[in-house]
């Protein structure tokens, strides 16, 4: 069961203390107006009894009867007194007046003494007595017995033009109450019903509409949409961070589906690439066993270089895993480094490891420089130049260029070769571990190289990209960006 609304409380309230106050005024005013009637017909009555009493003065002097009757006659023009009478000194009735059909009035009260005039109230009537005195003596008395219904009737009157002025009153109320209830009730009824809508609906984009009255309602309202907008603003950011989670989740999830692709990969292709060496390994060794020393025809020497060949397989590809797991476990180390001498560096252990069997012109830029891992972004480069090497092995004017260029805001690190080259539509297969895009017998590597150069590059925030044709050469591209820790 509903409790009554405020409007309906404020008005029942206002409704009751106006009607309270009319009705409190309209008593005040009608016992103030009776006792305002009663006074002046007793300021008549005194100012009537003087009259007579100077006025019979002679008639009780000399006992003339009919000389105070005719002074008591004269009070006939008067239509509120019904009776009149006059008493000698020693009580008795001198003479009396009685208005047409007020004959049997009784007079019950006479003046006390010591007392020049005094009143009774009898029923609806008022007696007045006043005594009549001569050189300061008594002469007598006289009494006036009035009636109030003319003070009644005027009373009646001012009763109804008072409840008339009081029903005015009272729907003047009703309609400032109605007033009221637009200029408070309205907008806390607006407030109450946009609050029922947030609360079910959980809808927090309502406002409630401001009343303009500039008051503590007024403020009150626009509290609450404030309010109202500072839960929206946290369940915006709430939603947002919650999409965010979500999408890194996805990304996380992403990420963990292809690390368990790469790893099946991995661990297809490191047992397949190990299994290779590990067999001629074998079979040498069972050859070496079972092949007496000097016997004809037995090729030891032969046997021992297809041993160490793989053995330096099984070697590079260890080393290839090693550098791999450290390009994604090792701290990173950020220095200041200088790539130019880094790539210098690198070509030259090429050209000692080749013992000048091949002319290989490489060009290395001046000034390329960085802040990153110095260990790791030595390993990138290795794999780089080393592969650029690599692939050029089989042209009789190979050239290398390592060098850089300024795009924007970032520096792009590039290895540039005129080998092999790669068919651009398996481009994206060059990253990931072991994918190959040249036979063994063309080229020998482990495919490892490139993916840990993406790993390495990727934890610095860069980007690692290649451009090709078959056969027209290669040229892969690096950044590292950098921001100082704040």
């Amino acid at each position: 069961m509903f409790s009554p609304s405020i409007a309906g409380k404020l008005t029942r309230l206002n409704l009751m203390v106006t009607g309270m106050a009319l009705l409190l005024a309209y008593v005040a005013f009608l016992v103030y107006d009776l006792y305002t009637l009663r006074q002046d017909l007793i300021s008549s009555l005194t100012t009537e009894a003087g009259i007579v009493g100077t006025n019979s003065v002679t008639a009780i002097l000399f006992d003339d009867q009919q000389a105070a009757e005719s002074t008591l006659a004269a009070l006939s023009h008067l239509p509120d007194i019904k009776c009149a009478k006059i008493l000698k000194a020693d009580g008795t009735e001198f003479a009396r007046y009685s208005r047409h059909g007020s004959v049997g009035a009784e007079f019950r009260n006479t003046v006390e003494a010591g007392k020049e005039r005094q009143y009774w109230t009898q029923g609806a009537d008022i007696l007045f007595g006043s005594r009549i005195e001569f050189q300061g003596r008594q002469l007598g008395s006289v009494y006036l017995l009035a009636e109030t219904s003319e003070m009644a009737r005027r009373a009646g009157q001012f009763g109804l033009l008072s409840a008339l002025i009081l029903a005015v009153c009272f729907a003047i109320a009703v309609l400032s109450t109605s007033t009221i209830r637009q200029l408070v009730t309205g907008p806390l009824g607006a407030l109450a019903k946009t609050a029922q809508i947030v609360s079910k609906q959980k809808d927090y984009s309502v406002r409630a509409p401001l009343p303009g009255s500039g008051d503590e309602v007024e403020f009150l309202v626009q509290s609450f949409n404030e309010m109202l907008e500072q839960i929206q603003e946290r369940d915006r950011a709430l939603e947002e961070s919650h999409n965010a989670l979500e999408q890194r989740v996805r990304e996380r999830t992403a990420e963990l589906t292809e690390a368990i692709k790469e790893l099946e990969a991995f661990s297809y292709s490191v047992a397949h690439d190990l299994r290779g060496p590990l067999q001629h390994i074998a079979n040498i060794a069972f050859l070496l066993q079972h092949s007496p020393p000097g016997e004809p025809g037995a090729d030891n020497g032969g046997l021992i270089g297809k041993l160490v060949e793989g053995t330096d397989r099984m070697s590079a590809l260890i080393e290839d895993l090693l550098n791999l797991s450290r390009a994604t476990s090792t701290p990173l180390r950020r220095t200041p480094i200088d790539l130019s001498h880094m790539a210098e560096s690198i070509a030259q252990a090429l050209k000692d490891q080749d013992k000048g069997k091949r002319q290989v012109r490489i060009t290395v830029a001046r000034g390329a420089r960085a802040i990153a891992d110095e260990g790791l972004i030595q390993v990138v480069l290795e794999n780089m130049l080393g592969n650029a090497w690599k692939y050029t092995s089989k042209l009789d004017a190979a050239e290398i260029e390592f060098g850089y260029t300024e795009d924007g805001a970032r520096t792009v690190f590039f290895v540039r070769d005129n080998g092999a080259g790669f068919n651009p539509r398996y481009a994206d297969r060059l990253f990931r571990p072991f994918q190959r895009l040249h036979s063994q017998s063309e080229f020998q590597g482990t495919g490892i190289g490139l993916a840990t150069a993406l790993r390495i590059v990727s934890r610095h925030g860069g980007k690692i990209w290649a451009e090709s044709q078959m056969e027209k050469g290669a040229v892969f591209y690096f950044t590292l960006p950098y921001e100082a820790e704040k």
